[in-house]
């Protein structure tokens, strides 16, 4: 019975809303149906039993009086999501029990008004799941065949609407007029309803959007200067120990010349952590500022970045080739450049075996100013190649090769370049090597703008 207590909707409001309809809806059948049955009664030939039609109004108004009284006064819209549920398995039953009634009575088929069980399917599809709405509308179906077959067999009476005569057919369009216009209303009314609350939920979803980029600002901020804080005693201590290993405050003996190279590795490693979480946090905090940008030659930014990574390729025993004109220059941020170029350069120095080469290009085709940094390192799977811009990610061969890290270079790298209306794509094999190729438009005009940035 666990499937008939699902709720679908996860706001107590909305579900309350709904109730409101179903009880207003209950209201104006009740008093509707009263009111025709009177006109019928003086002005049109009907057959129907009216005291039939009147003990099952007078049913409805009670039921419905009982729902009202339970819904505002007893509970004051405030249920718990199993007698919420309960509340509206009885409502629906009631209503499909006493309309099917009231449409039998009335001429079953006959009866133009017959589709009125649409609006309560709205409805009941609105709250409950798909397997709840469609149980619901089978068991109906199934009722109508089987009351359509047995009065097909004269097993049960079949209550004719109209008396025999020739304006029977006119009353009949007259019925049916009036059938199709309130179904149209309701339709109209219930459509409404249902896209203003799903407008207000979407108003609520982009108030709750807005406070957490807020917060996740103020978390990006946070991170920012407490890394900041960080960086500083970290550079120094690293500085103290390259002084210490080249010997400036006198000489040491070789275990705590090792010792010492073991703490500067993990000191570096803590500082390139700190580095790459400092990039991360400026780019998240500034993420919707337009950064910006002056025209700067790339050939100077390429070698600004392969000079800082000298110390790490005659560590690795890796080398560098490097081609990019003189001439060559773009329109962008220098800081978001050297943090691309910084991270891939690094990258592919760290993951490639002694020997091998590092390729860093650029070049202007006729729309882009293309980058190159190609190693011929680890490589990776083509399974991999989807994920390795996710935030946090890395591939297993580079958590094997180097433990540390935190997975957010290439995704720092992905940020820089969409911020500089740029794209990237990487070709990775397997024991062959990786590429990254980074396409930045080239601006129509390059006049009247002064070398910086």
């Amino acid at each position: 019975m666990r499937v008939f207590s699902k709720i679908e909707s996860s706001e107590y409001t909305d579900l309350n809303k709904v109730i409101g309809w179903f009880i207003t809806l209950r209201w104006i059948a009740c008093f509707g149906v009263f009111f025709a049955l009177l006109i019928v009664y003086y002005k049109i030939d009907f057959t129907i039993s009216f005291k039939v039609l009147f003990s099952l109004n007078l049913i409805l108004f009670f039921v419905n009086l009982i729902f009202t009284i339970y819904y505002y006064f007893i509970k004051s819209r405030n249920f718990s999501r199993k007698e919420m549920s309960v509340h509206f398995h009885a409502q629906v039953c009631s209503d499909y029990i006493l309309l099917f009634m009231l449409i039998y009575f009335t001429g079953f088929l006959e009866n133009p008004f017959s589709y009125y069980f649409v609006f309560h399917i709205m409805l009941t599809s609105l709250i409950f799941s798909s397997l709840v709405t469609f149980i619901y509308v089978g068991t109906l179906i199934a009722v109508i065949i089987t009351v359509t077959v047995l009065e097909m067999y004269a097993v049960i009476p079949h209550f004719s609407l109209f008396a025999a005569g020739p304006s029977s057919y006119q009353d009949l369009l007259i019925m049916r007029a009036a059938g199709l216009c309130t179904t149209l209303i309701f339709s109209a009314y219930l459509i409404t309803s249902i896209k203003n609350l799903i407008e207000e939920r979407g108003q609520k979803v982009e108030v709750e959007l807005d406070r957490y980029k807020s917060l996740d600002k103020i978390k990006s901020n946070f991170i920012l200067q407490v890394t900041h804080e960080l960086r500083g005693p970290l550079a120094a201590l690293k500085g103290f120990h390259e002084m210490i290993l080249k010997g400036i405050t006198g000489e040491i003996n070789e275990k705590t010349k090792s010792t010492l190279s073991k703490a500067d590795r993990r000191t570096q490693n803590l500082l390139t952590i700190i580095d790459e979480m400092i990039d991360y946090s400026y780019m998240k905090s500034e993420e919707e500022v337009k950064f910006d940008r002056a025209e700067i030659r790339v050939k100077d930014v390429i070698e600004y970045n392969l000079d800082i990574m000298q110390n790490l390729t005659e560590e690795k025993g890796v080398h560098f080739v490097s081609n990019c004109s003189k001439e060559l220059v773009l329109l962008t941020n220098r800081d978001l450049l050297n943090i691309i170029l910084t991270n891939l350069i690094s990258n592919a120095v760290r993951y490639s075996p002694g020997g091998t080469t590092v390729t860093v290009n650029a070049e202007q085709d006729r729309r882009d100013i293309h980058f190159l940094v190609k190693d011929e390192g680890m490589g990776m799977k083509s399974g991999e190649l989807d994920k390795i811009f996710e935030e946090f990610y890395r591939s297993r061969r580079a958590r094997e090769i180097e433990k540390d890290g935190t997975g957010l270079g290439l995704s720092i790298v992905k940020k820089a370049v969409e911020s500089l209306n740029g794209r990237i794509m990487v070709y990775s094999e397997e024991g062959k090597g990786t590429a990254f190729h980074i396409y930045f438009p080239r601006p129509a005009s390059q006049s009247n703008l002064k070398f910086g940035g």
